[in-house]
């Protein structure tokens, strides 16, 4: 008798969001142990899952067969419009058509808030689609009409089957004969499916939360809404010949369905190349170049592929070498042509070039990063800045014919104008050849304790403390049943508050919502609808597929990454500031006033004297704590140091233990040693220590004798995704390689061990030479012009290491005027002021800094401008003149006055908020107060303390020009020596301390070790903290969620970097309750 099998047609995954519960990868594993013939993905509305599916079935030799479930309406006339479908691509037309219909549907349902749990339920397809689809699909119906079956036949033909299942619930057998009989009559088959919602039965209590979750309701409530048994599983062959003695014709009807559907996503690997970048006539050549033809004879409008990707780049050198192209540059451009040719990428280079050129046509700020740095052919079309040829970079590490994987060019744009970009790649291509990529938001600790609490009927108080000590212990394995005691959560007493957190851990890293990627595109030759699905984005204008970069990579597709990056955003804003209040041109001025990036100096000995002392707050990359402790050890004097700095501080230099080997040597306290005498010209730049991935690979290269390619392999391998087999391949070839070599063994182990610890997390050094070009422009605008670069980060906003009210302070000890919002003098962004605000800037006046109205807490955008249009017209003459030309509510205007934003009207803020409320009160009644004036009751109006208009500035604004709130407390500090900031740097190594301050930063990174830093501001500086596990353990809730702290310790000092190691906290009260928003990583 022949074994038996089965193949399972109708299978959700934790990708049907909130109905299976089951990751993709534990369904393919259990069917491979199941020895299933087929396992067939049918996620509801949706392929989310899919190549997580495929890549683990391609792995472990399973056919997995591509699918989905979809609602389809008017397929049967009764009261139930609505029936289930599941359509499997038995080939490429098959699965375009399927790609096609999904996004049709999502297409037609509304856009769900991003973050709804929930989001899908709305999605259908009328039967009319379907069937205009049909062709290439098989279609498993699982329900018993017999109406609906027919119109389904006449639609798919012998592509069709009725599906049964058998879970052991009341009135399936009459469903099972329904079908059964429908088939004979219609001539349709009948196929045995398990409707499978996990991989193994121990998963039914996850699989009711997640049920009860998308039901909004608890597993009390629920009755007969949740599965009434663990059933719906995988089962192997012989348990399904088991549960079907009478049915056999249609288990074998399941496997002669999968083996009928043959489509797999291999099929699709790499298959779209980009659409040809063929210019329009209102299109230019690149800004750097003359709208003039790129050749003789070459018509910018009519040429493209690898005929104008030559031009661009011809012209490109010349412009960057300004003139002959050296012949070094030569090769090396004909080389990477050569293979940007065979490897048919050009239209993936002229995209990207066609993206920058619209960038900058417009005057966005833009530049390429990461391993597109290596490749001089980004650098002559202008993507790039950085001269890779100069710097040595490896073009391998960007495009290999060894990688197997499409090129990633990123690209940051001033994420204040990135979505002009976005919108631009949507006109050019259209929406249904371009698409965001989507990024899987996944359920953490504290959202998956909520959901299954409430799930399980817990209390929302139970919750909230739950999700309290969450916070506290960050990580849900590390809540045991002793800290839940001491929490007053007795397991034993409430055995849901155990099962709440068994549940939570297994609901960890469950699909909850999708998102959008920070920028990723995919775009496409032909209908990018056909390959993967695409959904409206929350955002309005936006446009998702419904996989995520993992995913795209996994298939070869070719991605662009258009990024956002504040910093661009801040320095293109400081510029226009500058431009804005140059002194004019026929003035001389004592320092440049650069209207670009490129007119900013080179290599100004005192910007790197100002890095070099820490002085780099609002700085980009190196505003870090961790940043600020090591510049004073590195003394940046040239650019290249700036490479070192950004790279160094990465989990990958610290895990290799680089970093202290480099400083010492730096210091000339370690002598520099190579492992390899050739490998001298490879390390000579980081004193012998590996440092950057290119590095990593030229050793390989040098060392093992790896081609470039190969090494680029190895590099990858190294990765955080590790192979085991892998690496030990690559460590046995590196390490005979170098055998060869005469390079003893020992020594090839240490080499490998330094590579493994940082080759997969390190910067590509072309990657950390492009932001330090931002590094450095950066820190001379903040050196040269504080007052333009301070107000340019705080118009930046959301962005860097620090709230705004720390960019505030800094500014201030920089000798930085700075004024409050107000409705007589800001904009709505904040500006520059001469010492009159109604004058420009005079040679020598230093500028001052104007709060604009957007940091007034809760005021719209409109509301704020809608003041400065009727300023701009003529002055306000008072609080009432102001409410009547600006249209402002009664609220808007008791905002403004709360803030201390009419302060040119009224220089008392309580008794302007006195004003602003009667004004209020006679708007809304009319003509009742009409002629009543609030004059004399303002004036008895008491006025604030210090401590009260500090208090009230962070209230309303986040920060405050008057004072920092420490120094109110300082007398009271003093009379116990509290130290301050600036006195802490003058304190000699293991001396007892006390400081004190507002935190500003907490971070707790996982290369630490358990070690927590703290930063405390106070009014003359920043202090920063070493709290080592134990003391943590003992302040957990005070080092997190405390405003202010006093801290107890002892000084460490290395050279100018000085810190306290805390051995006692204590919380610090304040006047009237200011709490600041700090920044916490984790």
């Amino acid at each position: 008798m022949a074994p038996a099998r089965y193949a399972e047609l109708r299978c959700k995954s934790s990708f049907s969001f909130l109905r299976g519960a089951s990751h993709p990868e534990e369904l393919v594993a259990r069917a491979v142990e199941l020895e299933l013939a087929g396992l067939a993905l049918a996620d509801v509305n949706g392929l989310y899952g899919v190549v997580r599916a495929h890549a683990e079935a391609k792995r472990r030799g399973l056919p997995l067969i591509v699918g989905a479930e979809i609602a389809c309406v008017d397929l049967s006339p009764g009261p139930f419009r609505v029936s289930p479908l599941v359509l499997l691509a038995m080939d490429r037309e098959g699965y375009a058509g399927l790609c096609r219909l999904l996004s049709e549907a999502h297409c037609g349902a509304p856009p769900a808030e991003d973050g709804a749990p929930a989001r899908r339920q709305t999605v259908d397809l009328p039967f009319r689609k379907v069937a205009e689809r049909a062709r290439g699909l098989f279609a498993l119906f699982p329900g018993v009409d017999g109406e609906a079956a027919a119109r389904l036949r006449d639609a798919f033909g012998r592509r069709l089957a009725l599906a049964v299942a058998r879970h052991h619930v009341a009135g399936e057998e009459t469903r099972i004969g329904a079908a059964r009989s429908i088939g004979r009559r219609l001539g349709i088959r009948v196929a045995v499916t398990n409707d499978a919602h996990m991989h193994e039965r121990r998963r039914q209590p996850l699989q009711d939360v997640l049920a009860c979750i998308r039901l909004g309701t608890t597993v009390e409530k629920a009755g007969r809404r949740l599965f009434p048994n663990a059933e719906r599983t995988l089962k192997g062959p012989e348990e399904m010949a088991l549960l079907w003695p009478d049915f056999p014709e249609g288990l074998e009807n399941a496997v002669a369905i999968a083996d009928a559907c043959r489509f797999r996503l291999d099929e699709i690997h790499g298959e779209h190349p980009l659409p040809p970048v063929l210019a329009t006539p209102g299109d230019k050549p690149p800004p750097y170049t003359p709208a003039d033809p790129l050749e003789e004879g070459v018509d910018f409008c009519a040429v493209t592929g690898m005929p104008l990707l030559r031009a661009l780049v011809e012209r490109g050198a010349r412009w960057r070498w300004n003139g002959p192209t050296p012949e070094e540059v030569r090769r090396q451009i004909a080389k990477e042509l050569d293979l940007v040719e065979h490897l048919d990428y050009a239209s993936y280079f002229l995209t990207v070039w066609d993206v920058v050129r619209f960038a900058r046509e417009r005057g966005i700020l833009c530049q390429g990063r990461g391993s597109a740095a290596n490749s001089v052919l980004c650098y002559c079309l202008g993507i790039t800045s950085i001269d890779p040829v100069r710097m040595g970079l490896l073009f391998e590490r960007f495009i290999s014919v060894e990688r197997g994987e499409p090129p990633d060019i990123d690209v940051d744009f001033e994420h204040s104008r990135r979505e002009e970009v976005i919108q631009y790649v949507y006109a050019k291509y259209g929406r249904d050849r371009a698409g965001m990529v989507c990024e899987v938001i996944s359920y953490r600790g504290r959202s998956a304790l909520r959901d299954v609490g409430k799930a399980l009927g817990l209390s929302l108080a139970q919750v909230e403390r739950l999700s309290r000590l969450l916070c506290a212990y960050e990580d849900l394995a590390s809540v045991t049943p002793e800290i839940l005691a001491q929490a007053g959560l007795d397991t034993a007493a409430s055995p849901a508050v155990r099962q709440t957190l068994l549940l939570a851990r297994e609901l960890q890293g469950f699909p909850r919502h999708l998102s959008i990627h920070v920028g990723g595109f995919i775009i496409t030759r032909r209908p990018l609808c056909e390959t993967v699905p695409i959904e409206p984005a929350a955002m309005r204008g936006r446009t998702v597929v419904q996989w995520d970069k993992d995913d795209i990579a996994e298939l070869g597709l070719l991605k662009v990454d258009l990024l956002g990056l504040g910093m661009l955003t801040a320095l293109s804003r400081c510029l226009e500031l500058l431009a804005a209040h140059h002194p004019g041109p026929t003035v001389p001025t004592a320092i440049p006033w650069p209207d670009s990036l490129a007119t900013i100096p080179a290599e100004d000995p005192a910007v790197y004297e100002m890095v070099s002392r820490a002085d780099t707050i609002g700085v980009f990359q190196i505003e870090s704590r961790a940043q600020m402790s090591l510049l004073p050890r590195l003394k940046p004097r040239r650019f290249y140091d700036l490479v070192i700095s950004v790279a160094i501080i990465r989990p990958g230099p610290i895990q290799g233990g680089m970093v202290h080997p480099f400083l010492r040597r730096r210091d000339g306290l370690e002598p520099v040693r190579y492992p390899y005498a050739p490998l001298a010209p490879v390390l000579e730049k980081t004193l012998g220590v590996p440092l950057f991935q290119e590095q990593a690979m030229r050793l390989a290269v040098v060392a093992a004798g790896f081609t470039p390619g190969e090494a680029d392999e190895l590099r990858r391998v190294m990765t955080h995704k590790r192979s085991h087999e892998r690496m030990e391949s690559m460590k046995s070839r590196l390490v005979a390689g170098m055998a060869e070599r005469n390079i003893p063994r020992a020594d090839a182990e240490e080499v490998f061990r330094q590579l493994l610890g940082f080759a997969g997390y390190g910067f590509p050094e072309s990657h950390a030479a492009s932001f330090a070009l931002l590094v450095y422009a950066s820190a001379w605008l903040k050196l040269h012009h504080p007052a333009a670069f301070a107000c340019a980060l705080l118009d930046s906003q959301p962005m860097g290491f620090y709230a705004p009210h720390t960019l505030v302070e800094d500014a201030k000890r920089h000798g930085v005027e700075v004024r409050g919002a107000d409705v007589v003098r800001s904009d709505w962004e904040s500006t520059l002021e001469g010492a009159d605000p109604g004058r420009s800037l005079r040679q020598g006046e230093r500028p001052a800094l104007r709060v604009g109205l957007c940091v007034v807490r809760g005021l719209p955008r409109a509301v704020g401008e809608a003041v400065v249009a009727a300023r701009r017209q003529r002055p306000f003459a008072s609080i009432a003149d102001l409410a009547r030309r600006a249209a402002l509510s009664p609220a808007w205007l008791e905002r403004l006055a709360s803030a201390g934003a009419l302060r040119g009207l009224e220089d008392q803020r309580r008794r302007a908020l006195w004003s602003a409320l009667a004004v209020g009160a006679s708007a809304v009644e009319g003509d009742l107060f009409a002629g009543v004036t609030t004059a004399e009751p303002a004036a008895l109006i008491p006025e604030a303390s210090a401590s009260e208009e500090v208090a009230a500035d962070y209230a309303t604004t986040g920060l405050s020009e008057r004072a920092h709130p420490m120094a109110m407390l300082r007398p009271r500090l003093d009379v116990r020596q509290v130290r301050t900031a600036r006195e802490l740097l003058r304190m000699r190594d293991r001396a007892a301390v006390e400081v004190a301050g507002l935190v500003i930063v907490r971070q707790r990174p996982e290369t630490a070790s358990g070690i927590v830093f703290v930063s405390l501001e106070d009014e003359t500086g920043i202090a920063n903290l070493v709290v080592m596990p134990d003391v943590y353990e003992r302040f957990r809730p005070l080092v997190r969620g405390a405003a202010f702290l006093l801290a107890q310790g002892r000084v460490e000092r290395m050279g100018q970097v000085v810190n306290v190691r805390v051995s006692s906290l204590a919380p610090l009260p304040t006047a009237h309750g200011i709490q600041p928003r700090a920044r916490d990583f984790h």
